[in-house]
């Protein structure tokens, strides 16, 4: 049994309340355990869809979660769907050694085959804890690309090495973060198998008009009033683009002063400051920000257009919002980074591409779209095709299949 300080129990998620406690069984198991370590994570679609989609019958499933808070709305969707998940209480890396002996002490006690870790801290502990235990075979899904080479060529980059060192698999999500891997980090081909993150493409997504009217009393948006509406959805990040598209959105507001732009997952990040001062000159009443909402994608509907321009092609690991935008059908300007570049941007309807870093190109497509915007049939239309395209590259079967492969080769 391990110590209850600063750990939840292990917890059978069919007993229900916190403290009831498991002791696993050391028998030998007829399927191998997969067990997922997440860091820094309270909410999320990826692991939603992961365990709604997951084949019992090929591998045990379990998840090992480092967060701030002991509960969260990500374990107790884990839960509920029926599989283990325990919380260890990290608030920082002061934490480090205690951490890591505390998960060596969990995977000795719970014995995966196979130990998946997921962000930086999971990544790092986990994978050493994994290590020195000799437990499971180790794999490491990689969601960051260029992020520690720009910011912290050192010491983050030093940690992405030791990662890939101790993986004997390492999951890229995109072709980008191969690309990173294998010819900026020198990790052998063989090693890296890539798997685009999962999600259900089966449907668009369409609009929800009772959902869409109370978010616009929660932020106070009134579209009577205030028109186009444009969307951004970054973190204020240099990395997202907002060097360009604020710019973009300054000269729009001159041709239309009634304008409004929202920016949504806007919180802390080393390079705020700025952006808040490029927000600061902007005419009082033309902008809002607002941090992250789980229900977003509600308002894609309400954008008159999107954009979203990285500034680079491993700007984004990923980029869900190419995805989420496409799906909804809205008026798009995009950069092609992370997923966008691995698609036929020929095969997606209602988008515009420009090149990286080009303010006066997010104008023009942006003013096109603003000039000839595509009727309601004509953006469900985008939506259904888009759909349809999207279903035969990230949909989630695709990815639980190649999770499989790969598990059932280790």
């Amino acid at each position: 049994m391990l110590p209850a300080i600063g750990i939840q129990h292990w917890i059978a998620p069919k007993h229900g309340a916190a403290g009831n406690t498991v002791r696993y069984s050391r028998t030998p198991r007829m399927k191998k355990k997969v067990l997922y370590i997440v860091s820094n994570v309270v909410d999320s679609t990826e692991y939603d869809y992961l365990v709604q989609h997951w084949d019992r019958t090929r591998f045990d499933l379990e998840f090992l979660l480092l967060n701030p808070v002991i509960d969260c709305g990500m374990q107790r969707n884990i839960r509920a769907a029926g599989y283990a998940c325990t919380t260890l209480l990290y608030t920082g890396r002061g934490q480090g050694i205690n951490i890591t002996r505390t998960i060596m002490r969990y995977l000795r006690a719970t014995r995966p085959d196979i130990v998946n870790t997921n962000l930086l801290e999971a990544t790092f502990y986990g994978l050493i804890a994994a290590w020195l235990t000799g437990i499971g075979k180790r794999v490491y899904t990689r969601h960051h690309s260029t992020h520690n080479h720009k910011y912290h060529p050192v010491k983050g980059v030093f940690y992405d090495r030791i990662a890939n060192r101790l993986a004997h698999r390492i999951i890229a999500i995109t072709r980008s973060v191969e690309d990173i891997l294998v010819n900026w980090e020198k990790v052998p081909k063989e090693k890296v198998v890539l798997i685009y993150h999962g999600y259900d493409m089966s449907a668009p997504h369409r609009p929800d008009a009772e959902k869409m009217a109370r978010l616009k009393t929660k932020y106070g948006l009134d579209t009577s009033k205030r028109s186009p509406i444009i969307g951004i959805i970054s973190r204020p990040f240099e990395w997202k683009g907002l060097d360009h598209s604020i710019p973009a959105f300054a000269e729009l507001l001159r041709e239309h002063p009634n304008a409004y732009a929202l920016f949504f997952n806007w919180k802390s990040s080393p390079h705020i400051e700025r952006y808040e001062a490029m927000l600061a000159a902007l005419p009082a009443g033309s902008w809002q920000t607002i941090g992250f909402d789980p229900e977003v994608i509600e308002f894609f509907h309400v954008f008159d257009v999107f954009i979203h321009v990285p500034e680079d092609q491993h700007a984004e690991a990923f980029g869900l919002v190419y995805a989420e935008s496409t799906m909804a059908g809205v008026p798009c300007v995009f950069t092609r980074s992370g997923i966008m570049h691995d698609l036929d941007a020929n095969a997606l309807h209602g988008v515009k591409t420009v090149p990286f870093k080009d303010k006066e190109a997010i104008l023009a497509r942006t003013r096109e779209w603003l000039n000839d915007p595509p009727s309601v049939q004509q953006r469900a239309d985008f939506a259904s095709r888009n759909a349809a395209y999207l279903h035969g590259v990230i949909d989630i079967t695709l990815k639980m299949e190649a999770l499989y492969k790969l598990y059932g080769s280790l």
